[in-house]
């Protein structure tokens, strides 16, 4: 018995994190990805799924977004080679919004004028949505699983009930697709992580791009909801930096990341620093602490197809009725039974834990940590 006790000791103490870790069940997880490339924060962050130790992936489904699905599916089986994880299946996803149109949208701006600046595939200049283009190591050679996206999240839902975090980090149309055709899903999903929307209030390429979508999927009585909102990426940046902490390590990705940031100067009008949105989401899945602080809101998304189409609409709880200037008051004290209505929650939205805060030095040593290793 002692010698055992000490066996025991001796594994935790020389094994340590490694042995403990392995002891851990993996996180089920879906990502939803408008996986642009070579670099950026749309494929920096599959590579971060790709290589997370703590996580079963259980495919990549692709969507339009920042790049049309075409070439976005390229990159996301791209990915799948560079890692070495081509046992991840990779799923094409929907190529057009659910209402929302590249016509509208110019319409809209000149009729009330240009709000965001970047436009993702309905940018001026974007390509056509059928090209693609060869990522640095060639066309992969892996093959597109056959069948839709949609499909593939509800099939692997209702096979892991109450498993599944689904992260989605694009437009919202599959997970909206998904919902619409089989709305019991939704209770069956462990939670869903959302990279976008803004936690002020205002537009965001993600839910501006498909704004139907990201409200379908808002309102739904999911079990769990995270947001990560484009101010919290605006916390964190890829960097020259940071980048070479990467190359530095001299791990299995650190040739990739010399040769898209490193080895030649971005094109013109470029930049190869951005914010790291969606590398954020991955890393408060795998470690929560990383957000130092969270808020309880209540978003949805405006469909209104007036000037401010697509932008978030945020409700935020309070603890109690506002105190107000006394002179405006009337001669009554402030009756808060009548004010309880006004400070219920609207009924068709659900409460998100909106990401407000972030621990930078968390953040990277997460990041190296699994470019590196």
């Amino acid at each position: 018995m002692k010698r055992l006790a000490i066996a025991i000791l001796f594994t935790f103490l020389v094994l340590g994190p490694a042995f403990v870790f392995a002891q851990q069940p993996k996180i089920k997880i879906i990502a939803d990805q408008d996986s642009a490339g070579p670099e950026g924060t749309n494929f920096l962050s599959l590579l971060m799924l790709l290589r997370a130790p703590q996580l079963d992936l259980l495919g990549i489904t692709t969507v339009s977004g920042d790049q049309w699905v075409e070439p976005a599916t390229v990159f996301a089986l791209w990915a799948t080679e560079l890692t070495g994880r081509t046992d991840v299946p990779v799923i094409k996803g929907a190529e057009l919004p659910l209402v929302n149109s590249q016509r509208e949208q110019e319409t809209r701006e000149k009729l009330f004028g240009s709000y965001l600046g970047w436009h993702g595939s309905f940018n001026p200049d974007a390509p056509n949505p059928k090209e693609t283009w060869a990522p640095p190591g060639g066309y992969p050679k892996v093959k597109l699983r056959p069948g839709r996206a949609a499909d593939f999240i509800i099939d692997m839902i209702r096979a892991h009930p109450g498993e599944i975090v689904l992260y989605c980090a694009g437009p919202l149309t599959n997970i909206a697709l998904a919902v619409s055709m089989d709305h019991d899903i939704v209770p069956l999903a462990k939670a869903i992580y959302i990279m976008g929307g803004s936690s002020a209030g205002g537009p965001e390429l993600n839910w501006w791009w498909d704004p139907e979508a990201a409200a379908i999927v808002l309102r739904q009585p999911w079990k769990q909801i995270v947001i990560t909102p484009f101010e919290a990426g605006g916390q964190v940046w890829s960097s020259e930096r940071l980048m070479k902490r990467v190359t530095s390590a001299a791990g299995p990705l650190a040739s990739h990341v010399k040769q898209v940031y490193f080895d030649k100067p971005p094109m013109a009008g470029t930049s190869m620093w951005s914010m790291m949105w969606d590398e954020l989401t991955v890393a408060s899945i795998l470690d929560p602490s990383v957000i130092r602080k969270s808020e309880t809101m209540y978003l949805d998304v405006d469909i209104t197809h007036g000037p401010k189409y697509g932008h978030t609409v945020v409700w935020k709880p309070m603890d109690d009725v506002p105190e107000f200037f006394a002179a405006y008051s009337g001669p009554r004290p402030v009756d808060k039974e009548k004010w309880k209505g006004h400070l219920t929650p609207p009924a068709h939205l659900h409460a998100a834990s909106v990401q407000m805060e972030v621990d930078v030095e968390k953040f990277e040593k997460i990041f190296v940590e699994l470019m590196s290793h």
